[in-house]
């Protein structure tokens, strides 16, 4: 973005709305806060602040918990998630695949994309096994620690990884996360040959995860769609197999986005 343009966003910026918006992605980070503490966050008035959570409260956008007096998302955040999810492209060619993954395996399966260098789960389908591995949607985790953001993070140019790694580092989730620049660059190269990515217990210990990317109509990785086992029923012998059958589905979702696959 250049200087010019810069001056000419902030220029046209409509403050309270700024700070309406700021004040909402607060809560959802925090899941509740009191007005003293959201003053603060926001770093302005106490009044300012007590005027745009009385609009967003009388909208629906935010309410108060009459006990403790903190404010988290309102009833309005639902609707406008639901809305979105039910015109999100990408889920809607998703979902019939996914449930097939899930009739056939019994496992978790999670859609995701990458905003922000985290990996966004847009979509989860929950095990039927006792033990199963299971995020929300809505929910985040690391690039470089799960299968889908490897997936994602292999198909895009080096300069925007390192950018990533610099802007967001390579935490040690668990004793198998990948926290060097250089052994993830080769990981990433590895999913790029295979065409899937695995999480080897990188993000939570006993469990594995298994990964393929799904592409638009330009070629650009859209998302990806996962599969998340416990150890004892992901052995090495079988992710070939397991392998095969989440690109399948991966491919038959990248055509519905209109990429023309190649099997």
């Amino acid at each position: 973005m250049s200087k010019e343009t810069g001056e000419k966003q902030e220029r046209y910026t409509i403050q309270s709305i700024d700070k309406a918006l700021d004040l909402l992605v607060l809560l959802a980070e925090h899941g509740s806060l009191n007005l003293l503490e959201l003053t603060d966050l926001l770093d302005q008035p106490k009044s300012s602040t007590y005027r745009i959570v009385l609009t967003l409260e009388n909208r629906g956008f935010i309410s108060r918990d009459d006990e403790n007096g903190k404010y988290c998302l309102g009833y309005k955040q639902l609707m406008l998630t639901r809305g979105m999810l039910e015109r999100n492209t990408l889920r809607s060619a998703a979902l019939h695949e996914m449930k097939k993954l899930s009739e056939i395996y019994g496992d978790t399966i999670n859609l995701g994309v990458l905003i922000d260098g985290e990996v966004l789960y847009v979509e989860i389908l929950e095990s039927t096994q006792p033990l199963r591995m299971t995020d929300t949607v809505g929910s985040r985790s690391p690039f470089h620690a799960t299968a889908m953001g490897k997936a994602m993070t292999a198909f895009l140019p080096e300069v925007k990884v390192e950018e990533l790694i610099a802007l967001h580092g390579l935490a040690a989730m668990t004793k198998n996360t990948i926290v060097t620049n250089a052994q993830f660059l080769v990981e990433l190269k590895r999913v790029r040959e295979q065409g899937y990515a695995i999480d080897d217990q990188e993000i939570v210990e006993g469990a594995r995860c298994l990964a393929a990317p799904i592409y638009n109509m330009y070629g650009n990785v859209e998302g990806a769609i996962s599969m998340s086992v416990a150890m004892h029923r992901f052995a090495d012998e079988v992710i070939p197999e397991m392998a095969a059958s989440m690109k399948a589905a991966a491919n038959r979702i990248s055509r519905k986005l209109g990429y023309p696959c190649v099997d």
